[in-house]
């Protein structure tokens, strides 16, 4: 009996610790698609705004293509605790090489160098990446900007589906001399042999001082003085032989490699201008008079003053930020292809001025942004952010569904007691 209690005891131990284990990897495996989490409110709402981004398609084979495109604003409001935005890289984020980037561009001009960005433009991109390894992975289009860091836009989960052994990925690319080589595979061979080379010097060193005591009678004869000792005529001798080898590996392998190509181009570090989209909110104009984020409620509450100076009347469609999109279901249907976690299911709310904003027309708009994805993708830690402000953009659309996308930033209070329409 006592023998069954302590076998109950320890499986009910392993059963505990492997429903921890499941746990903690569960927690993981849900955040892992999700790193831009980890990035402040204000770089993710207050930088650059991706939207409009498209994945051709969700499952993909390997070797197969798969184009992620889309559009992205650069915040006029930049906020002032955050470099200026200089040379920026269109990217993409993914978890390690699982993909082969093919081509890119940013405005129609080549994306594999840096481009220079300017506040308060748009820019369209494209990226099309072959699929590598199998698995499913969470795409994101990505800018690393200079002085910055990484700014990640959405992310959409894609399935790389294994190959036949037959159909092995490859990467053929033809050289200036006309030569097709396939990159994937391309000089692996010497990158072996380096290596093993280095692997054995390493090894050589490595024995030739393990074979004498070590730790404690070193550790002895340092105490005692008798330092000077440990290293005698012999090990500088061999400290000669092994720098020499080491010298004549290195500029073996350049001479190698000069011999086998003597025609070669050096890396290219160069930085072009993109062409902006032009601008489609001159017609509509945005006065924030009021921002509040209701804690209880989970609720960011917006009042702003709109200006119609188009020829058609308007009606806000939606609010985006931090790649969340707030959309008015009475305006704008949700895309049934972008990922429902980046949807608030509550939608955007207008609560005051949600008619129609006629030619010339200047009214006050209300409305909320209430969903749990506030706290969830901690945008709600705005409130501690040295810049205390939430920033997105505002697309109206008109009858013929024309839309003007519209920058809008404010600083915003946190409060516990109710709507921010009471106070007005």
């Amino acid at each position: 009996m006592e023998h069954r209690k302590r076998a109950m005891s320890a499986g009910g131990m392993i059963a505990a610790l492997a429903a921890v284990i499941g746990a903690i990897l569960g927690a993981a495996g849900s955040a892992a698609a999700h790193g831009e989490r980890a990035q402040e409110p204000s770089l993710r709402m207050l930088t650059v705004q991706f939207y409009d981004t498209k994945w051709s398609t969700d499952k993909v084979p390997v070797n197969g293509e798969i184009t992620v495109s889309g559009r992205f604003h650069v915040m006029k409001n930049w906020p002032l605790e955050i470099y200026e935005p200089g040379l920026a890289y269109l990217n993409v984020a993914v978890p390690g090489p699982v993909f082969v980037r093919v081509a890119s561009s940013i405005g129609e001009v080549n994306g594999f160098a840096s481009v220079k960005l300017e506040l308060g433009q748009e820019y369209e991109y494209k990226l099309v990446l072959k699929g590598r390894l199998p698995g499913r992975y969470h795409v994101h289009p990505m800018l690393d900007v200079q002085d910055v860091g990484p700014i990640v836009g959405p992310g959409k989960w894609v399935t790389v589906e294994a190959a036949p052994a037959q159909a092995r990925f490859v990467d053929p690319v033809t050289t200036l001399t006309g030569h097709t080589v396939d990159l994937a595979s391309y000089g692996l061979g010497w990158v072996i042999k380096y290596h093993l080379v280095w692997l054995a010097l390493g090894l050589a060193w490595l024995v030739y001082w393990i074979r004498k005591p070590m730790l404690m009678p070193r550790y002895e004869a340092v105490q005692s003085g008798e330092a000077d000792q440990l290293i005698t005529r012999g090990d500088r001798l061999a400290a000669l032989v092994v720098l020499g080898a080491s010298l004549m590996v290195a500029f073996g392998g350049l001479a190698i490699a000069d011999s086998m190509f003597p025609l070669t181009i050096p890396l290219q570090s160069d930085w072009t201008r993109a062409k902006p989209l032009p601008e489609s909110s001159a017609e509509i104009s945005v006065e924030p008079l009021a921002a509040t984020y209701l804690v209880p409620g989970r609720s960011m509450q917006f009042k702003l003053l709109v200006t119609n100076n188009s020829h058609e009347a308007v009606k806000l469609g939606e609010f985006t930020t931090a790649n969340l999109r707030f959309i008015n279901s009475a305006v704008e249907a949700a895309d049934s292809a972008y990922p429902a976690e980046l949807i608030a299911p509550g939608g955007l709310v207008i609560k005051a001025g949600g008619d129609e904003i006629a030619p010339g027309q200047t009214k006050e708009v209300y409305f909320e942004a209430t969903s749990p994805i506030w706290e969830t993708d901690r945008l709600a830690s705005l409130v501690r952010d040295p810049t205390n402000r939430v920033g997105g953009l505002l697309m109206f659309y008109d009858s013929a569904g024309k839309r003007s996308v519209v920058e809008f930033s404010h600083e915003i209070i946190p409060t516990f007691t109710g709507p921010l329409a009471n106070a007005y």
